[in-house]
């Protein structure tokens, strides 16, 4: 049995409000994920919300699914019929003031009324799907599932587990912001579930717009905190998110509300409630310098959420007895909080996701399809594959080399992977394109930027010269699996393949790393282990070999605002724009030729097939 899951695509609601993001296909076989890939990567839109043609003509085909009458479901990952819930009112009620409370109530009546109107109901996503796809599909074959429901089902069926506690955190999918639930076998048992605007995805997001970030960039938050103090504006946040005596967590809806309203409608920096700016100070407008306070306001932040997840947790342990934990969510994507979790005794085992973003819930609503739906058995497996993407030939890179000849000249070395080192030894950035690209947000060595942990000036001239992004940004250490325990504290977790867990750096060894090693002396490690990429894993003892440090700096291959690289083209006009000084596409070494080597530039979008 084939199973296809999508998510993206829905429309008819203003761009601002980000009801879609992160669009992606996946395709299930036999209980074997066979591909799942992100449009962005195709459009080379960053987080786009459109529907996922290319995606899922790319697993299509990957499946070798010429007619859809092959696949046994398509399933959505969205229910528009559950948006405007009135249990968004219910659950947030007695926190409301008696204004907010009318506001609330006469918004969601008009939303459900709009929704009603415009015919947005599962019946619609099944006509977009027919449209876009330009493929009959029968009624009965399209399944829309709950968007929490394919967060867990992402979480929980690619699991090694037999039985899992899964939490998923979001902002908002249909009108819910978190879900506890239990996998046992192939079924998922949803237990409770909270509703907007109580939610600490939201509140990460609205903090993350008052400190002059874009959407989506949740993650340069995480990255800034290590650099604050957490108690300066501590009382602020533990006045505004709190732990309920059930263990969940309770975020003032009056003032929440207000801002994800303001994040929609509003100028950046404007309009923001006059007790927040008199306590934490005005927004930060883009581009303006950072301030310690802004830092400070990050650290708070990040402690709030880990503090009130961790209860909801602890609360959660106790009263379901599960050993091992699942977690998917855009809020999963918190490497810092992971870590924190897997740290804290609380379970056995923590798994988290790859793909914990939207992204994720393709993969989830194909298995929730397979699993709960279609009723197949299933087989937990010790590790869930990611490199999921496409993967691609010779013709494809010589297509790129004729177009960009002029500007590069390119070589098969003799002894490839031993040049390599050599190269990032000697100081040299090497972008690196090998065999199927990676599912998720994270390049885990197929799609990334390369260089020595060891030299301090590194992270300064990756991120100021490659990557175009701030400068307090952390990079990833690549770590050979077999070597990982002698240079982080794998407390809790024992392995880290998808880079989702920030660890501490055994002090000893922070010398030698530098580059890696963030300022609060911990690292988002990703293990790396023969098995699951053996290119990537002889490179790295190639380099152990050559210096004595199984570790290479890994950032995606990518400059900031810009999705990862997907085709041959895309990586040679990245490397052509930057100063990367080295590329490795398969076999083949390129380099800049000398006379254009020096004018690197941020790189355009552009568009590129698969190839």
């Amino acid at each position: 049995m084939r199973v296809l899951g999508y998510s993206g695509g829905l429309d008819g609601y203003p761009s601002r409000f980000g009801t879609s993001h992160d669009s992606a296909a996946a395709v299930v076989a036999d209980g074997r994920v066979l591909a799942a890939y992100e449009e962005e990567r195709f459009s080379r839109e960053k987080h786009t919300g459109k529907f996922p043609g290319s995606a899922i003509e790319y697993c299509l085909k990957t499946a070798g699914v010429t007619d859809l009458g092959d696949l046994a479901l398509v399933c959505f990952y969205h229910r528009l019929s559950q948006m405007f819930h009135p249990s968004m009112l219910a659950h947030n009620r007695a926190r409301m003031t008696p204004t907010t409370r009318l506001a609330y109530r006469t918004a969601l009546a008009f939303m459900r009324r709009y929704n009603r109107v415009a015919g947005h109901s599962e019946e619609r996503s099944l006509r977009i799907f027919r449209k876009r796809t330009g493929r009959p599909l029968p009624e009965s074959a399209f399944r829309a599932v709950p968007h929490h429901v394919c967060h867990a089902s992402s979480a929980f069926y690619p699991s090694p587990f037999e039985e899992a506690l899964c939490l998923t955190l979001d902002a908002q999918g249909e009108a819910t912001s978190a879900m506890l639930s239990v996998g046992r076998g192939h079924r998922l048992t949803p237990l409770r579930e909270l509703y907007a605007p109580n939610s600490v995805g939201y509140l990460y997001s609205c903090i993350t717009r008052y400190l002059g970030f874009a959407v989506g960039d949740d993650y340069k938050v995480m990255g800034l905190a290590p650099y604050g103090d957490p108690a300066r504006f501590r009382p602020f946040f533990e006045a505004v998110v709190q732990s309920e005596p059930d263990g969940t967590f309770a975020v003032d809806p009056n003032w929440l509300s207000r801002l994800i309203l303001r994040d929609a409608l509003c100028p950046d920096g404007a309009l923001y409630p006059r007790a927040m700016v008199e306590t934490l100070g005005p927004a930060r407008v883009p581009g303006a310098p950072f301030e310690d306070r802004h830092a400070d306001i990050a650290a708070a932040l990040q402690e709030s959420l880990e503090r009130v997840v961790l209860r909801m947790l602890a609360s959660a342990r106790e009263d379901t007895g599960q050993k091992n934990l699942c977690l998917a969510g855009g809020v999963a994507l918190n490497c810092t909080l992971n870590g924190k979790i897997a740290r804290s005794g609380l379970f056995e085992h923590v798994w988290v996701q790859p793909a914990s973003h939207d992204a994720g819930t393709a993969l989830g609503a194909a298995l929730y399809g397979y699993h709960e739906i279609l009723g197949a058995s299933r087989t937990p497996e010790p590790r869930a594959p990611v490199y999921l993407g496409p993967e691609h030939g010779t013709a494809s890179l010589s297509r790129a080399l004729l177009e960009l000849g002029p500007q590069i000249r390119a070589h098969r070395p003799a002894d490839l992977l031993a040049g390599v080192a050599r190269a990032l030894a000697a100081g040299r950035i090497v972008g690196w394109f090998q065999g199927r690209a990676e599912w998720g947000p994270r390049a885990l060595g197929h799609r990334s930027i390369l260089a020595d942990p060891r030299r301090p000036e590194m992270k300064d001239r990756v991120n100021s010269a490659v990557k175009m992004r701030e400068s307090f940004r952390p990079f990833a250490p690549a770590c050979l699996r077999e070597h990982a325990a002698d240079w982080f504290d794998l407390t809790g977790i024992g392995e880290s393949p998808f880079m989702l867990f920030s660890v501490p750096v055994h002090e000893a060894r922070r010398p030698q790393i530098p580059a890696v090693t963030h300022v609060d002396g911990s690292a988002r490690l990703q293990t790396v282990d023969r098995d699951s990429s053996p290119r990537f894993h002889a490179l790295l003892r190639a380099f152990h070999e050559l210096t004595g440090v199984p570790v290479l700096l890994n950032t995606s291959f990518n400059v900031n605002g810009e999705p990862i690289v997907h085709s041959p083209a895309d990586a040679i006009r990245c490397f052509l724009a930057t100063r990367i000084d080295l590329l490795v596409i398969g076999d083949t070494v390129i380099e800049k030729r000398a006379d254009i080597a020096h004018r690197a530039t941020r790189p355009t979008s552009s568009a590129s097939g698969a190839g």
